[in-house]
């Protein structure tokens, strides 16, 4: 009798170390879910603070914007020239005459060592302006300009 039970009895601590075992990898999956979390919430964050600190910038670019634009108005009622550009315009806007009339230039800094860059063509009639470019720069590194050498320079 004591040969019977022994083969029917299902031991206690195979189920006990089994529960263990899935108690383990369910703590080690819930562990790593909560460190991807933590990773997609902190680059989240980081992603909507630069394009807040973006939106900022460009929106204060179109502010010098209007002042250029009241400025070129007020430029155009009294014939002016590059220096009178460079005497009344805001102090960070660059005045330069090129091949194509006067251009005017500036650039707004973001909090993330980027810059909103805006550049533009001064031209005649109600249009006083013509955005030539309008793009976010790589504040820490200073531009260069970059030239293709063609036939014959």
């Amino acid at each position: 009798m004591k040969k019977q039970d022994s083969q029917q009895r299902v031991g206690v601590g195979i189920s006990s170390v089994l529960m263990i075992l899935v108690v383990l990898a369910m703590t080690a999956l819930s562990l790593l879910a909560f460190g991807s979390a933590r990773s997609n919430e902190s680059m989240t964050q980081r992603n909507a603070d630069i394009s807040a600190s973006y939106y900022v910038a460009a929106d204060q670019a179109q502010r010098k914007l209007a002042e250029i634009d009241a400025l070129l108005l007020k430029g155009q009622a009294e014939a002016a020239d590059i220096l009178w550009y460079e005497d009344n315009g805001p102090a960070d806007v660059t005045w330069e005459e090129a091949m194509e009339g006067l251009t005017f230039s500036f650039s707004v800094d973001t909090d993330y060592q980027q810059a909103v860059y805006v550049q533009g063509l001064v031209t005649e009639g109600p249009q006083r302006y013509r955005i030539t470019a309008h793009q976010v720069v790589d504040a820490s590194v200073e531009q260069e300009e970059n030239y293709f050498m063609l036939m014959g320079d």
